[in-house]
């Protein structure tokens, strides 16, 4: 066992306890499971299928997918690879999951640090790791909060990988991740790691398919932490909207 310094990401799919038990119960319940299942397995093979084969193996993030939860890691720093970051690797990995898993109609929350790690393909090991888990429980926003060393790493460390020579470029890495109440967060909506995202049209046509999303899940008889977060999910998305599509026009 050799520990290294890594960004860690814990990230649980909301919904899903619900759904497991509702399936004991209910066929019908028992194949959306089983869908969901195979979802959230397919995840992040698929998002690894799209890395460039020029990306040294090392640096994409290693996966552990146990029940509900995504745990991601991956170095963070690598001497030999100019501009590499790993906590911005692991940040653009939870954008994607959120997008990934708000197409099938649900939201994550977890949590990202940064530290002493060890993470092979069946285990994983150390502060880094206990803390995201930890940050998964703090708050009901359906949310991936970053913990206060990873905020601080991204101000000094990544958000610079993204200060390139214009003023959109330095707006991208400042949506990646928010602050308000105190807390740094990923912004799972941002819009540029929407998938097929060249096409005319694409981001408001995400937008407005969340939004609907929304609407529908809030007039259903869900338990009110449920009925909560996706409250705090329909307002963060009507500012984001608003925020995106200022810069977006810069």
């Amino acid at each position: 066992m050799e520990f290294e310094n890594r960004a860690v990401a814990f990230i649980d799919l909301l919904g899903f306890e619900a759904l497991v038990n509702a399936a004991v119960r209910d066929d019908r319940k028992l194949s959306q499971l089983d869908c969901l299942i195979r979802f959230l397995s397919e995840a992040i093979p698929m998002l690894d299928a799209s890395v460039s084969s020029s990306v040294a193996t090392a640096l994409i993030p290693e996966h552990i997918y146990i029940s509900d939860c995504i745990i991601l890691s991956a170095p963070l720093e690598a001497t030999d690879v100019d501009g590499y970051d790993g906590l911005s690797v692991v940040v653009m990995r939870a954008i994607q999951l959120s997008h990934y898993f708000l197409k099938a109609g649900y939201l994550i929350r977890g949590g990202i640090s940064i530290g002493k790690t060890w993470h092979t393909q069946s285990n994983i090991v150390g502060p880094a790791y206990q803390e995201a888990y930890s940050l998964e429980h703090c708050g009901n926003e359906p949310i991936v909060v970053l913990s206060e060393s990873a905020a601080e790493w991204w101000r000094k460390h990544s958000y610079k990988c993204f200060q390139i020579d214009s003023t959109k470029s330095s707006q991208v890495g400042l949506r990646m991740c928010l602050k308000r109440n105190g807390k740094v967060f990923v912004n799972g909506l941002f819009d540029q790691y929407i998938a097929d995202i060249d096409q005319h049209g694409k981001i408001e046509e995400v937008y407005g398919n969340y939004a609907n999303l929304a609407g529908q899940m809030l007039k259903k008889e869900l338990p009110e932490s449920a009925l909560e977060k996706w409250a705090w999910f329909k307002d963060f998305l009507e500012s984001e909207s608003s925020e995106g599509s200022k810069w977006a026009q810069a």
